[in-house]
């Protein structure tokens, strides 16, 4: 492994990354499908050595480019060998001095996979950074094997549907037959089962006889219970369904991998494909097949990466409290098996690591006695058992003769569905949350880990059974009797999270991916539900991927997400809690991947989630400067507009009620009307009323002249006509994308308006005219966009709507204590808006607004950052990931310089902040901060301290301190969100804090 080493270095890899795969260890167990194909001999793989590996994820895999001899159609072969895997990106082949890297892809040619290393040496040294942050030449997503094998596997189980066979039976027999096509594939089929027909292994289920034969076969050697299928199903087969199994069965002549690519059975090698493809692929043939199903269960498929993510965090934190290869698992919706799958495997190698390799009997001591699934869906659980089978055999050393591979029924001690009233008596409609799971399996569990449905709204039966169990663990753990713990909308991934807690030994790992919604939503109950689960859970760490639904990184799935880890126990005092948001990055994301940043995560009490809800949304949206500014609104003890306006004016106490969301146009759901028996009410007492389009340009100050009449005759339901009278300031509830504010519009007349849009008249306000005018510049300036995006539970989480209930939270200074002045300055700024709505009178506006709250210049450059790159719009989004330039990074310099300077200074020791070079293809820019005495040293220890760092590279900044040459090296992904003025105030910070020594004078030399 040594050159390999070399080789990773000169590249700018960590060779402690590097996976042997000559070697048998438990680290190659992910693998196996290469390393046990190596061993038996095959010709393709024998100079397959290592794989590199980034974020635990491997990205390369390496080969002897000597020994291939420059043989094109070998390194082709290789290359779609690894692309059956799925999961690395690229192929490597190594020779003296050289990498030549390709992007893995099933088809064979070769001139469009090659991957550029560069055109120089600085180059070279920063390839490997380049392939895993930027991710160039990644194929379509529509080739990778995953994807291939769902269209193959939907094709035929839809076949086979269209024939008259029912879900169950189909999937018994294209699984019966994957299984016999993975034992073919890996040369474990006995030659005595091989059929003498010129279509080979196809054969073995071309009539019902054969079907029959074989499958009597699989019962008696492996354990016919995982695919239940009795001979009578069989026989009633029409022909056409022979033929569809005879096609997954079907292999390329002498099984040989050709370059030519096409998408059929025939071209796939199953002795390279890992489980856990399939069983991804089988989930996402569930959620397809039965949409409506998927829906009302809210049950999603989960990704392998997320579910490897999830194991292997949860078990890094059992690792220090127990000995890990004892370890029991449970996930209670199981859904195919994808996270029993990866727990089987990380148990084996924890096996290993302890002992030796578990060999056959020992893998079925695993997988009888530490792996539990429950799931209320058959099919789900059919495909689990099948992949547990067929994992078992992955992982055994020596699987052959096959005899011995004899499996005890998984249904229901391992496997179980909890719909089922013959192996649960309990069945009561609530699956896990009900009493189907028996209290035989409190506390027995050392790791309860899932994805549970996501679903709200379901109107199961029995739901007050749920709700009860939820308060009497909560009550239990958090010694109040009275609380209420409530689950919001009946939504069904909470009281998983609940049930766990029984489910987990005390002190246990509990790991789930759930609805972000707990996190951000405010409405709903849903912070008393969030206050009741922290309160009782000592969370240690949550992923929110709500930037990352609609990317390749969880296809196909449009709900925010997050990854919540906890450790089974209430939370002591002083309890906290990792808190991550990986953000979108294009080029990684495309690939399925995403930076888990360490050096983002934030550490946040498990008090303050529950006393300040705003706290996760501020810190998602922007950053500790956002929730300092936060802190000193909270601190100036405004009044919200909302509570303002009812101090002002009442709610329906007799003044009328001013302000509110328009009509609502009348829906197919309104109610029948009592006194005319029709739908919604009458619409009348608007009639006359100038109306505001939806759509409408919205000025400054509105004119009605010219607006059409409202004529409705009915609407959903009454609004008080005092919300339509003038003057009125109308606000816009989708801030537009260019102007990047909220949009105000003042109308003297009154005006009906529609659910579009939200008014506050000030109709009945002394100054009523200058009070809207007020309104307007307040909530048009920067601060209200700000302010709602970092509070608002759905605007810049789940929606890109301003609702009126985040208007309403917005701060506001009472107009009447504003000074006589500033009352001028209203109506001075307004109008000349009014006439020309530029950028320089809004600036004015944001100056001005940003005086009446106390903030700085640096406070509205915070809020400027803030907006100009975390709003949820895809300028923004791209503006976020987009390189720097030049003087971007210039400018972060300055701001850098301005922020250390004066703590150098206290010690006298003036300091530099200049630009280093970086290489043309660097995911990376560099900073270095020297002594501003310093002569030049014309050593650049760039290439060292890439070297250094390359294990560090899904952080976002790194930092070197040289004191041989006195100086900092500072990298930074070159990514325009990293080089902002908060950016660089939170850095120095950083640096302060971490190199406070430097900035000093000293060096780790001095005493």
């Amino acid at each position: 492994m040594e050159d390999y080493s070399r080789t990773v270095l000169r590249f700018g890899g960590n060779p402690k990354s590097l996976v042997d795969l000559t070697a048998h260890s438990p680290d190659t167990l992910p693998y196996a499908t290469l390393t046990a194909a190596r061993s038996a001999g095959d010709p393709d793989l024998a100079n397959l050595a290592a794989v590199y590996e980034w974020q635990d994820r491997p990205l390369i895999f390496l080969v002897d480019g000597v020994a291939l001899d420059s043989d094109p159609e070998k390194i082709g072969r290789i290359r779609r060998i690894v692309a059956m895997r799925g999961d690395a990106p690229y192929l490597g082949v190594v020779s003296p001095g050289r990498l030549s890297v390709y992007s893995v892809g099933l088809e064979g040619d070769l001139s469009k996979a090659a991957v550029e290393v560069g055109q120089s040496d600085s180059d070279d040294a920063i390839f490997i950074p380049y392939l895993a942050n930027l991710r160039p030449q990644l194929p379509k997503s529509s080739s990778w094997i995953s994807d291939v094998i769902l269209r193959l596997l939907t094709g035929a189980l839809n076949d086979l549907s269209a024939l008259g066979i029912s879900d169950e039976d189909a999937i018994s027999l294209s699984g019966r037959a994957l299984f016999v096509r993975f034992l073919v594939d890996r040369d474990l089929l006995p030659s005595s089962m091989l059929p003498d027909s010129p279509d080979g292994v196809a054969a073995l289920f071309d009539t019902a006889s054969r079907a029959i034969s074989t499958s009597h076969w699989l019962d008696e050697t492996f354990n016919g219970d995982f695919l239940p299928l009795s001979d009578q199903s069989v026989k009633a087969l029409p022909a056409e369904a022979f033929c569809v199994l005879g096609n997954i069965l079907r292999r390329a002549p002498n099984g040989q991998l050709l370059l030519g690519w096409q998408e059929s059975w025939d071209r796939l090698d199953f002795a390279h494909i890992p489980v856990g493809v399939l069983s991804q692929a089988y989930e996402r043939y569930l959620s397809h097949r039965q949409p409506a199903k998927q829906r009302k269960e809210g049950g999603y498929y989960t990704p392998r990466h997320i579910a490897d993510l999830m194991v292997q965090g949860s078990f890094a934190a059992l690792r220090s409290e127990m000995k890990l290869h004892k370890a029991k698992v449970l996930d209670p919706a199981a859904g195919a098996g994808v996270f029993l799958l990866t727990a089987f495997r990380e148990l084996v190698a924890e096996r290993w690591r302890y002992d030796k390799r578990p060999d056959t009997k020992t893998l079925r001591d695993i997988l009888y006695n530490q792996i539990t699934g429950f799931d209320i869906n058959e099919s789900a659980l059919r495909f689990a058992a099948l992949g547990l089978y067929l994992m078992s055999i992955e992982l055994d050393p020596n699987p052959e003769p096959v005899e011995k591979l004899r499996f005890k029924n998984l249904r229901p001690n391992i496997l179980r569905n909890l719909n089922d009233d013959r192996v649960s008596p309990e069945v009561d409609g609530l699956g896990s949350l009900g009493d189907a799971v028996g209290d035989s399996h409190k506390g027995s569990y050392d790791l309860v880990i899932g994805n549970p449905p996501w679903a709200t709204s379901t109107k199961l039966p029995n739901w007050e059974k749920v709700q009860l169990r939820v308060r009497a663990i909560a009550a239990e753990r958090t010694g109040q009797e009275d609380i209420q713990a409530p689950i919001p909308n009946e939504v069904l991934d909470l009281p998983f999270v609940w049930r766990a807690m029984e489910w987990a030994r005390p002190t246990g790992q509990i790991a789930f991916a759930l609805h972000a919604r707990i996190l951000f939503q405010r409405g709903e109950t849903m912070p008393d539900a969030r206050n009741a689960l922290f309160g009782a859970l000592d969370v240690t760490g949550i992923v929110n991927g709500t930037e990352l639904r609609f990317t390749k990184v969880w296809p196909e799935i449009s709900a925010p997400f997050c990854l919540l880890f906890a450790r089974n126990s209430a939370p002591s005092a002083g309890a906290a809690f990792r808190f991550t948001s990986p953000h979108l990055e294009r080029n990684l994301n495309n690939g399925g991947s995403w930076r888990i940043d360490a050096s983002r995560a934030e550490i946040v009490s498990n008090q303050d989630v529950r006393s300040r809800p705003e706290i996760l949304k501020i810190l998602f949206r922007g950053t500790r400067l956002d929730l300092e500014l936060y802190d000193r609104l909270l601190s100036l003890g405004f009044s919200t507009l909302g509570d303002y306006w009812k101090e002002l004016f009442g709610v329906c106490n007799g003044k009328g009620n001013f302000t509110g969301n328009g009509y609502q146009r009348l829906r197919q759901s309104s109610e029948l009307n009592k006194a005319d028996s029709l739908p919604g009410v009458p619409a009348d007492y608007l009639h006359g009323l100038p109306e505001l389009p939806t759509g409408h340009p919205l000025s400054l100050e509105l004119d009605v002249q010219g607006l059409p009449k409202f004529t409705a005759m009915r609407i959903h339901r009454q609004r008080p006509r005092s919300i339509f009278s003038g003057p009125i300031l109308v606000v816009g509830e989708s801030p537009p994308v260019a102007s990047a504010r909220i949009r105000t519009s003042v109308s003297l007349q009154s005006l009906v308006y529609n659910q579009s849009f939200h008014g506050y008249s000030t109709h009945s306000h002394s100054d009523g005219v200058r009070f809207a005018q007020y309104l307007a510049l307040v909530l048009g300036s920067k601060f209200a966009l700000w302010h709602a995006l970092v509070t608002s539970g759905r605007f810049g989480f789940e929606r890109e709507v301003v609702e009126k209930f985040n208007l309403d939270e917005i701060p506001i200074p009472p107009f009447e204590t504003l000074s006589t002045a500033d009352k001028f300055k209203i109506s001075e700024l307004f109008e000349e808006l009014a006439k020309t709505e530029s950028d320089k009178i809004w600036q004015d506006v944001d100056e001005w607004v940003a005086d009446k709250f106390k903030l700085t210049k640096d406070d509205l450059r915070v809020i400027g950052d803030t907006l100009g790159y975390h709003l949820p719009y895809a300028a923004n989004i791209n503006r976020a990931q987009s390189p720097t330039s030049m003087n971007q990074r210039v400018e972060f310099g300055h701001f850098l310089a301005d922020e250390l300077k004066p703590w150098a200074e206290r010690y006298g020791i003036p300091l530099k902040v200049e630009l280093m070079h970086s290489a043309s293809n660097s995911p990376w820019c560099f900073v270095r901060i020297s002594k501003s005495d310093q002569r030049d040293n014309s050593q650049n220890p760039l290439s060292e301290f890439t070297i250094q760092w390359a294990d560090e590279l899904a952080a976002t900044e790194c930092v070197l301190q040289d004191d041989r040459l006195h100086q900092i090296i500072l990298g930074r992904l070159n990514q325009a969100r990293y080089w902002t003025f908060s950016q660089a105030r939170l850095t120095a910070r950083r640096l302060i804090w971490e190199n406070i020594d430097f900035l000093a004078g000293a060096t780790s030399n001095d005493d």
